[in-house]
């Protein structure tokens, strides 16, 4: 039979009707001890035998009323003891049960006033007199228990409280082997074979009771464990929020199965396990077990390996020598019970209760805890997977409105102008580092197009079907730019209603582009390194620790190796920045570069704006090309757009005013009233020269001199050029 707890309390009611058989098994008691019980017995009743019948009868009718209506076996015991107390002389009484999980004998004492104080015995069968009795099925009396030799570790118990006798018999019913019923006394007591006889005939008679109450526990609790498992069902379809889930399925546990904290983890892709859900009674266990922890030397490594339950005690420290284990021991558990969650034919973690007393876990604790893990691993599955699609809804929508945005302030132009030796170098630069996928530090002035280096090096790169994230440090104020870049959880801050993917997670599998890194907080920089370095992060009021493959690639217009020596910026970040420096030049540096932007920037903003404009004069050319452009690309963007507004005819009109401090008017025909007909002319001539002769097509001459092919072909009529290319 298994352990049953004294102290436990149950749902319902036991009560025990009849079970000593009623008055015909009374009779049969009474008549034993008249034939068998002398008058010097131990039996404390005298007298003459209708007399002594009398007594006996009703002592043990005392017994049957006694343990009827019993609810434990503490109280069934007590009324045992309390109607044999009248007719047997002892100090204490035990009901000893073979516990079958262990092999093991638990005993169950009640004492008499004052005598020592014994309450329960717990040995190994082979260890414990009562084991004997049980494997033999006989009566064992001890008349001098301290000069036994046949369990060493029992006298030594019963020397500590000084009992000398000890009478023991086989508590049985039938087929089914209890355990044993017992006596002891500090006194020298020599009991007679017809009163061992009359001991085994009450105990014969006290074995129903405890028969009966050992099967209706078990079927009490079968019934509250379906009664959990119920309850439990009910809570996970019902229970949203994952630790108020957590704390009822404990609370619910804890009915069935006593333990001092459940946790519930689950494998992450580096191997470790993420603490999902924890409970507890003791408060302050919460914050020592939260964090992700190496599974390697716990019972949870076995639970992985095999898929099966496993148990551990403070016994088995050398078995697991992870630091962990011994933490755990540390906070006071004394035993843990682990079990794998397995959704969908795949382990994802393990349920693990703990215990800080030395209370044994049976065979069927753990097969409940098995079903209650079956359950809960199917709905933390689906939780995750909803979790998922949840961040993947988000995560499309965040980039829906991201594309959206570029393709409003049409910032995802995809070609790069120019043809320069500076021009080069960084086209050179990008086509060497895009493949790589190592992190590129992009230095240049403002305006200089360090954006479009960045999206050439993605295009070019194996994460070309990702995104490319962008965020700008200097616009983000430096309160919500950690938010900004890894999310944050509902509830985290004020204003935190819901939980937010940050950039980082959004730019996994693609590229996150950070501009004017020169502006990030000092004190959100070693986030971000560890960020870069180790590929993950936690959210906002998070404690998941979230992966993320991105590639990173910085810009700035400052000089952060200045930055550094001043103690403005982290050395360690700016070392694992500067992998890949890029240095894109001004464009007082690629002058040769701007006749063929102009031509770019016109096209793209008449074709907006719906004009026709064939025609850029080439004092227009020379102004633009003369100028130092202290806004770099940005600012000749800027003036050209504003003179396609400004143009009304197919000539381009630009304010020279601003790039010369002179107001040079522009004809409708495209010549300037300075500019002769051979410099055109010479001009024509270069350009055909350079294009082999071509006229029409993206590489002809009227390309290359922004004018349209017709209006070429008209220039050469005039100038009298087409009978030299054709």
């Amino acid at each position: 039979m298994e352990n049953v707890n004294l102290e436990s309390e149950n749902r319902s009611e036991l009560h025990f009707e009849d079970v000593t058989g009623g008055s015909a098994a009374v009779g049969r008691v009474v008549n034993d001890i008249e034939t068998f019980a002398p008058p010097d017995s131990i039996i404390r009743i005298s007298g003459e035998n209708g007399t002594r019948r009398d007594a006996l009868y009703r002592a043990v009718m005392a017994l049957s009323r006694a343990i009827a209506g019993c609810t434990d076996l503490r109280s069934l015991l007590a009324g045992a003891a309390e109607s044999l107390r009248q007719i047997v002389s002892f100090d204490h009484v035990a009901l000893i049960l073979h516990d079958s999980n262990g092999n093991a004998m638990q005993g169950h004492i009640l004492n008499e006033p004052c005598n020592p104080v014994i309450t329960s015995l717990r040995l190994p069968v082979d260890q414990d007199p009562a084991g004997w009795v049980w494997l033999n099925q006989r009566p064992l009396v001890l008349t001098s228990v301290q000069s036994e030799t046949r369990w060493p570790e029992f006298v030594r118990r019963a020397r500590d409280f000084n009992i000398t006798t000890l009478m023991l018999v086989p508590l049985t019913t039938g087929n089914n082997r209890l355990g044993a019923f017992g006596f002891s006394s500090v006194a020298l007591l020599e009991p007679s074979p017809a009163e061992i006889a009359f001991l085994e005939r009450v105990a014969s008679e006290f074995a129903v009771a405890v028969e009966s109450f050992l099967a209706k526990q078990v079927a009490v609790r079968e019934r509250d464990r379906l009664r959990t498992l119920f309850d439990i069902t009910d809570a996970l379809v019902s229970k949203l929020d994952r630790d108020e889930l957590f704390s009822a399925i404990s609370d619910q546990l804890s009915k069935v199965i006593r333990h001092d904290c459940a946790l519930l983890t689950l494998c992450n892709e580096t191997g470790s396990l993420d603490v999902y859900a924890l409970h507890s009674t003791i408060p302050q266990l919460l914050e020592a077990l939260k964090g992700p922890f190496n599974p390697v030397g716990m019972p949870a490594e076995q639970v992985l390996a095999s898929g099966k339950p496993v148990v551990a005690c403070e016994g088995d420290i050398d078995r697991y020598p992870n630091p962990n284990f011994r933490r755990f021991l540390a906070l006071g558990f004394k035993s843990i019970c682990s079990v794998p969650l397995i959704a969908r034919n795949r382990i994802i973690g393990t349920l693990a209760l703990n215990r800080m007393t030395d209370d044994a876990w049976t065979p069927e604790d753990v097969e409940f805890l098995v079903q209650v893990a079956s359950q809960i691993a199917m709905t933390v599955s689906n939780s995750l997977a909803f979790r998922e699609l949840g961040e993947i809804k988000e995560r499309l929508a965040t980039e829906k409105l991201y594309l959206e945005d570029e393709i409003r302030l049409d910032q995802n132009i995809g070609n790069m102008v120019g043809e320069g030796p500076g021009f080069q170098s960084v086209v050179n630069g990008i086509q060497t580092v895009a493949p790589t996928g190592a992190t590129v530090l992009i230095m240049g002035e403002t305006g200089t197009g360090k954006e479009l280096v960045a999206r050439a090096i993605h295009d070019l790169s194996g994460r070309s079907k990702g995104s490319l994230v962008k965020v700008n440090c200097a616009a983000i104020p430096a309160s919500l730019l950690e938010s900004e870049l890894f999310g944050h959880e509902k509830g985290s801050f004020t204003g935190a209603v819901a939980q937010k993917i940050g950039r980082f997670e959004l730019a996994h599998g693609g590229t996150l582009f950070l501009d004017e890194i020169g502006e990030m907080p000092l004190e959100l920089q070693p986030k971000l390194l560890r960020a870069i370095q180790d590929q993950e992060f936690e959210r906002v009021g998070g404690n998941r620790t979230i992966r993320t493959d991105a590639r990173l690639v910085a810009a700035t217009n400052r000089d952060l190796k200045a930055m550094v020596e001043d103690n403005q910026f982290r050395a360690d970040l700016y070392y694992r920045l500067h992998v890949f420096p890029l240095n894109v030049p001004p464009l007082r540096d690629r002058r040769e570069d701007i006749p063929l932007l102009t031509r770019y920037f016109v096209q793209k903003h008449a074709h907006r704006m719906g004009r026709n404009i064939d025609t850029i004069p080439t004092s227009v050319l020379d102004a633009l090309t003369n100028y130092p452009w202290p806004g770099n690309i940005r600012e000749l963007q800027n003036v050209l757009e504003r003179s396609v507004i400004l143009t009304n005819g197919s000539v381009l009109q630009v304010p020279m005013t601003e790039l010369t401090g002179k107001a040079i008017p522009v004809t409708l025909n495209g010549q300037s009233p300075a500019e002769p007909h051979n410099a055109e002319r010479a001009r024509i001539l270069k350009a055909l020269e350079e294009a082999r002769g071509q006229v029409g097509g993206p590489d002809g001459a009227a390309a290359r001199l922004g004018l349209k092919r017709t209006t070429l072909q008209s220039r050469m009529r005039k100038f009298n050029i087409s009978r030299q290319f054709r």
